[in-house]
């Protein structure tokens, strides 16, 4: 069986680190045999090591404090895991599609939007003659975008929908104040005096 470059790499450090760790034990076993007060150090530190309950519970601190290490070592690598991803769904998604060109993983965050897919949502409701599901979308904007040109021109359609025509004229009077220009603000629109 033949192994990837990456695998070939994870196999050699997971060697490494278990070598390292052999020869540690065999260093701190070679360091009983000094003369002395070195001698004495790591003849305690292998007694202490060579204990049942202390030797289990030093392997476990000890791998612990490695992964800890190791996945400090990983993270400043490769940067922050955290990532954003994007997803096509829905019945209007070819069945031939990839399943990779179904997700997106960005690791920036996507730039807002604003408004514009709540409009376009609110805009669609109207045109398939839906007026609660616009209401209920208009609700859900912030309430300082409610006075915006684009949502005032929904807000007026709505209510014609409606046919809450008074709101409507008061609406198209808002509209005008803010946007002069705006073509539902024609002079067919405009109340009479």
């Amino acid at each position: 069986m033949a192994f990837s470059s990456a695998q070939r790499k994870s196999l050699a450090v997971g060697f490494g680190l278990i070598l390292g760790a052999a020869i540690l034990v065999a260093l701190i076993w070679l360091g009983t045999y000094l003369p002395g007060f070195a001698g004495e150090v790591f003849r305690m530190i292998a007694g202490m090591m060579w204990t049942p309950l202390l030797l289990d519970f030093s392997i476990f601190l000890f791998g612990i404090v490695l992964i800890l290490w190791l996945n400090w070592f990983i993270r400043a690598r490769e940067g922050d895991e955290y990532v954003y991803l994007e997803q096509v769904e829905g019945p209007e998604v070819p069945a031939d599609l990839p399943a990779e060109a179904r997700t997106a993983v960005f690791t920036e965050e996507p730039e807002s939007q604003g408004l514009a897919p709540a409009l376009a949502a609110i805009e669609g409701a109207l045109e398939l003659d839906d007026p609660a599901v616009a209401a209920e979308l208009l609700y859900e904007l912030p309430p300082d975008a409610l006075g915006s040109p684009e949502v005032l021109s929904l807000r007026i359609r709505l209510a014609r929908k409606n046919g809450d025509l008074p709101k409507a004229r008061q609406l198209v009077e808002e509209l005008r104040l803010k946007s002069p220009r705006h073509p539902l603000c024609s002079n067919r629109d405009r109340p009479p005096p």
